[in-house]
């Protein structure tokens, strides 16, 4: 197929999804299974797993669902590492037309339990690399009728209790063929529900329908020109937009194989990449980074990848990766897991996350944004006013036929809120992304900051909110503790600083505040910095959160007593002019 017709047809198809239509994951799957079912699908390890076996394995979960009266609209959860059996269980159930809710794995205690119950499950799929994670967290899972524990045991051998069950012993006799369900599934049925962190408050479970995820997949597949030869290497845990969503999507969107990864190693990436002839890499910029750090060799340019998806990369790397490793082309993503507009920087200029046009589709707009009323500026009709080059403004994306917001789970004041009206005319609808733009020429747009309470570090949103509310549970020492994100030159997104007020006469016991907050939070959100202040007002804050980021943690600026969190000591030291200095050339891990 030339060119001109392969994007015709990915076009062709992006138009039709505006109307409802029988089209789904599980039909995707099944038409590649028909056209090419001795083809590899899947590859995790030593496994190569064809598209027949692929669809017949998911097949087996449609029947046991369906056989337990499962039914359209009821909801699944599914706790597991990223591998083969993640992708059966969810295009099975889809096959139902079961929503399928993707549970975090990295989250623990009762922001896991929670995860789980907001969704309203009927039944919780675990894969057995988690069963000590779900035991830790039992007794706080809420289930609806008739409430299945499944373990998906793969070949452990392990002893369960009666309340849970061997998934694979009940799945041994489905049957294989395709269920009738999935003739009956429409491109308007909801698909799954993903956690996001929200711009402010307790994390939310986000509502996705099929349409949204055949549209990415068509659109990743337009933009990396990816075909039943592509091969995706994925390293991005599924429960993200990138891994679900975008890898997954594009790779039933064009028949392509996907390599499976639990996580990047960046020891194996290269063997890993030549090992399966990777042509299409999806990958965020702290991965990007760390691949352009290794020490050049003789043979970086002797590899087979030709495509990089990338969110979060930073402008200097993209000539090093197209000249040291030949890469043909890369293409920088921005969204939300919301699922509203899709921004790509296409033309690859450097420094710039996405386009407000993509192939002639209008995504979105930058409005100017007043930070001391916190609300956008509208003129005298009432419309907001649209930035101009060079200025920063709220960006805003269009919800429209192929791109409709559908909400939160269990949560419709929070939808409401998202929604601003009346942006370009009367009566339109505009998803709110919370984030800050500067609007170059050409409709390209610059990450600038992030509004509310949320910031991404090593690639993932972190709650300021949530990571707070840890902090001020902490029994000794801490008053009032308030959190935003600050910027280290060099590296992608921000990092989490706790500004604390600690009690009079109550010495904080810096030992127990760790313990306390690796017990209640990943790795990614423990606050890297910490600067101990005479007062904190949360209110007060929340203000002047810009100052606070823009003093940073340089101890020639800040004049309360700063720490950091020293990894290889996993404890909270001084941050002196030294530290900082080593901290800024990179001699300091964080």
């Amino acid at each position: 197929m030339n060119m001109d017709n392969f994007e015709a047809m990915h076009l062709k198809l992006i138009e039709s999804l505006k109307q409802p239509q029988t089209l789904s994951l599980g039909l995707q799957l099944e038409n590649w299974a028909t056209r090419q079912g001795e083809k590899t699908a899947l590859i995790y390890a030593d496994r190569y797993i064809s598209y027949e076996q692929f669809n017949q394995m998911a097949n087996r979960y449609a029947h046991f669902f369906q056989q337990e009266g499962f039914k359209k609209g009821d909801v699944v959860s599914l706790l597991m590492d990223n591998r083969p059996e993640y992708l059966m269980a969810a295009s099975g159930l889809n096959k139902l037309g079961v929503v399928v809710n993707l549970v975090n794995s990295v989250i623990r205690g009762g922001r896991l339990a929670h995860a789980i119950n907001i969704s309203e499950s009927r039944a919780l799929i675990i894969g057995h690399e988690f069963m000590e994670l779900y035991q830790s967290v039992s007794n706080m899972i809420r289930l609806r009728t008739p409430g299945r524990i499944l373990v998906e045991t793969g070949e452990q051998n392990i002893a369960l209790t009666p309340a849970v069950e061997d998934l694979n012993q009940l799945l041994s006799d489905c049957p294989t063929h395709n269920p009738e369900s999935t003739a009956r599934s429409s491109s308007e049925d909801l698909l799954i529900y993903m956690e996001t962190a929200g711009s402010s408050g307790l994390r939310k479970a986000v509502i996705l329908a099929q349409k949204r995820w055949l549209l990415m997949g068509q659109q990743f597949a337009l933009l990396t020109n990816m075909n039943q030869d592509s091969i995706i290497y994925l390293v991005i845990p599924f429960y993200y937009n990138m891994g679900f969503n975008i890898c997954f999507s594009s790779m039933l969107a064009s028949g392509a194989s996907m390599v499976i990864k639990p996580r990047f190693s960046l020891s194996n990436f290269w063997p890993d990449i030549c090992r399966y002839k990777v042509t299409h890499f999806m990958a965020v910029g702290e991965m990007l980074r760390f691949i352009c750090n290794q020490p050049e060799k003789a043979g970086d340019l002797d590899n087979p990848l030709e495509y990089i998806v990338g969110v979060n990369t930073r402008g200097d790397l993209l000539d090093r990766l197209h000249q040291r490793f030949g890469i043909k082309k890369i293409v920088e993503a921005y969204g939300t897991s919301e699922g509203v507009g899709t921004f790509i920087n296409e033309e690859e200029i450097p420094g710039m996350c996405g386009n407000l046009d993509l192939r002639g589709m209008r995504q979105g707009e930058v409005v100017q944004y007043d930070f001391d009323s916190e609300s956008i500026i509208r003129d005298d009709k009432g419309l907001a006013v649209i930035c101009k080059p060079g200025e920063i403004g709220l960006v805003l994306s269009e919800i429209n036929e192929n791109n409709p917001f559908l909400g939160y789970v269990n949560d419709s004041e929070m939808r409401e809120a998202k929604i601003i009206r009346d942006v370009l005319r009367k009566g339109d609808e505009y998803f709110n992304t919370g984030d800050l733009v500067k609007l170059h020429e050409g409709s390209y747009i610059s990450f600038a900051d992030r509004l509310g309470d949320t910031y991404r570090w090593k690639s993932k949103t972190v709650s300021a909110h949530q990571v707070g509310d840890v902090l001020n549970k902490f029994f000794g020492g801490i008053e009032e503790a308030f959190v935003y994100g600050v910027k280290i030159p060099g590296m992608e997104g921000n990092c989490g600083m706790a500004a604390l007020q600690l009690m009079e006469d109550v010495a904080l016991d810096w030992k127990s505040l760790v313990d306390h907050i690796n017990r209640r939070m990943p790795d990614h959100a423990r606050p890297v910095f910490i600067r101990i202040c005479d007062f904190v007002d949360a209110n007060l804050f929340r203000k002047k959160r810009r100052q606070l980021q823009e003093e940073g943690f340089d101890p020639a600026v800040v004049k309360d007593p700063l720490y950091y969190f020293d990894l290889e000591r996993k404890a909270y030291l001084p941050l002196t002019l030294q530290k900082y200095q080593d901290i800024m050339n990179g001699k300091i891990r964080l």
